[in-house]
């Protein structure tokens, strides 16, 4: 007899990019989901709805946007509004989890119509002082302090959020869950492969990790990425300067999931080094790149930056460095006791795999 559904109603917001595997998560135990896509602004995008029953999917549904910012913001909450109006019912609640202030515009008054339920993930925290940054927290805050259920992507969020870390089952800390692909032997060890994914931009430490290639001949580095062209021709020609063009592999272009995979298995390390500068706002999230590293089952080498940080070194599934100048050590050791690094990504792997986790950190969704 099939397990039944943990969630009755809920609609929830997803995104294109990494999130953890959440909306495969919510499709597979939630009887009807509304999983409402909304992209970045920056770039041309198509924002779209999508429904699922009982694990299954049923429609997307494209819905307009705009690239201006009033036109975005009333756009998306116009598209929200109806979509919510139209997938709640009078009859029974539906959970509305958001990770963005617009999600709960005008919740008072939709709860007397709606019987709605509200749930708010917050993903980030930015400790800019700029007047507009500061509103925008503020507001955060103010919807924070008035929705039933709350969730942080680290415990430094929750730190500021609540003036301590609030650990309950209907306030408390959910960071990314992750799905590891199946693992496959080991390459050859030389030369020791480094592995960069992600968008091509500064404050990634592409340009200190050339520089290191540079000085280090044992080690070579796959880029794969896509960027704004000024910079990429920037880091092209640095490249080209350098004298790394047989060392490091940068298409430039962006890849499958498969693709990706392949030319992971053929990597040893990934490379993760943010800038550390106290108004970095990745000190308050829970790095995708890191956890997709671990998925493709490599250690990772990053910088002290966020709250996995703890958890890499728990598990022992990488290195830490606070400057640039350890590179070069934490890839020697890493090298000379790959296995171990190996084992520790299987144990970080465990502890995140997001079906279990997941399932531990929402127990507290299941009675609505």
């Amino acid at each position: 007899m099939p397990e039944p559904f943990r969630y009755r109603r809920i609609f929830t917001y997803g995104s294109s990019q990494f999130c953890g595997h959440i909306e495969a998560y919510w499709a597979a135990h939630t009887q009807d989901l509304l999983v409402y896509v909304v992209e970045p602004r920056i770039s041309k995008h198509q924002n779209v709805i999508r429904i699922y029953h009982e694990g299954h999917f049923v429609s997307e549904t494209p819905v307009r946007s705009s690239q201006t910012i009033i036109g975005y913001y009333a756009l998306w909450y116009l598209n929200h509004l109806c979509a919510l109006l139209r997938f709640s019912t009078h009859s029974e609640r539906t959970l509305v989890l958001g990770s963005h202030p617009i999600a709960f515009l005008g919740m008072s008054l939709i709860k007397l119509i709606r019987p709605l339920v509200y749930a708010y993930w917050i993903g980030d925290y930015f400790s800019d002082e700029r007047r507009i940054v500061v509103l925008f927290e503020r507001v955060k805050k103010w919807y924070h302090a008035r929705v039933s259920f709350t969730f942080y992507l680290s415990d430094a969020i929750n730190r500021v959020m609540n003036g301590h870390i609030a650990a309950c089952p209907s306030h408390r800390t959910v960071m990314w869950g992750l799905k590891a692909c199946s693992e496959e032997a080991v390459p050859p060890a030389v030369p020791f492969t480094l592995l960069f994914v992600g968008l091509i931009r500064p404050g990634q430490g592409l340009e200190t990790i050339t520089g290191f290639l540079q000085m280090h001949e044992g080690f070579r580095l796959c880029l794969i990425g896509v960027g704004q062209p000024v910079y990429v021709k920037q880091l092209q020609d640095l490249i080209a300067q350098r004298k790394l063009g047989d060392r490091i592999f940068f298409p430039n272009r962006f890849y499958s999931e498969e693709e990706l995979v392949s030319v992971a298995r053929t990597c040893h390390v990934g490379i993760a080094l943010y800038d550390n500068s106290p108004d970095n706002f990745t000190h308050y999230a829970d790095p995708g790149k890191v956890k997709a590293y671990a998925e493709m089952h490599l250690p990772v080498l990053m910088t002290r930056v966020s709250d996995i940080v703890s958890y890499v070194e728990r598990f022992g599934s990488g290195e830490v460095i606070g400057s640039i100048d350890e590179i070069h050590a934490a890839l020697e050791k890493m090298s000379k006791n790959y296995s171990l690094y190996r084992d520790g990504v299987r144990r970080f792997i465990s502890h995140f795999e997001y079906e279990r986790y997941y399932r531990n950190a929402f127990a507290a969704l299941e009675d609505i």
